[in-house]
């Protein structure tokens, strides 16, 4: 019983960070600047205000327009949603090819 209790506490200690984080999550829209396949990044910048920053790309983040990381190119059009770490990095959420 007592793991039960546990279990389902731990449940719900998880699935509300997995809500916060979603809530946090910052939308995005630009160009593609640069591609970093080894290190699963992506460099974005925002034409309007030429803002740069750098994405992670995790095997969480949906992506929607490109089979895989490797599918994408420099130039494309790009948006989605990120989250701030901790560590300050820009982690993607969602990924959308235009």
């Amino acid at each position: 019983m007592k793991r039960i209790i546990c279990l389902t506490a731990l449940l719900f200690l998880f699935c509300g960070t997995a809500l916060a984080n979603d809530s946090n999550a910052v939308q995005f829209s630009g160009k593609v600047k640069k591609v970093i396949l080894k290190k699963n990044k992506v460099a974005v910048m925002d034409p309007a205000t030429k803002k740069r920053f750098t994405l992670v790309v995790t095997d969480q983040t949906k992506m929607t327009g490109w089979g895989g990381l490797a599918d994408i190119k420099k130039g494309d059009p790009i948006s989605g949603k990120y989250i701030v770490t901790d560590k300050g990095l820009y982690v993607a959420t969602e990924l959308n090819g235009e």
